[in-house]
């Protein structure tokens, strides 16, 4: 599952190829982003351009995204690069991220081995068990 939903302030966009379900986004404001919705679950309009903003960029694994309308500033690159480790899971990755004709700034990738959607974390690590702190 992928696409843009259009908001008259920002739009939001959702990559379900990359999502590892942390759930910050619904747990974060659950009336913008939706939990078990039938159909569409993103509403920029339920909240604050600057709420949408922080919620997307709460998100470790880059599935969410937004472009601003409203003049306000995009999602820069962190002034200092870092990897956390997630328990049991992959490596959060929030940096200036080149990968083919694309360039992000968050990503979760596996370190499982197991993914089917490398470099980046597709949750295999769940279904086989994968420890590692």
């Amino acid at each position: 599952m992928a696409g843009t939903v259009e908001g008259e302030k920002v739009d939001v966009s959702f990559s379900g190829k990359r999502c590892i379900h942390s759930r910050n986004c619904v747990l974060g404001n659950p009336h913008v982003f939706v939990p078990n919705a039938k159909g569409e679950w993103i509403h920029p309009e339920a909240a604050s351009v600057e709420k949408v903003v922080a919620l997307a960029e709460n998100c470790p694994s880059g599935a969410i995204t937004y472009h601003r309308k409203d003049g306000g500033p995009q999602e820069k690159p962190p002034v200092v690069n870092t990897v956390r480790l997630r328990e049991n899971g992959p490596l959060a990755v929030h940096a200036e991220i080149v990968l083919g004709d694309g360039t992000f700034y968050r990503a979760t990738l596996c370190r499982c081995g197991l993914s089917q959607n490398k470099p980046f974390c597709d949750n295999a690590h769940i279904k086989a068990g994968f420890t590692a702190t």
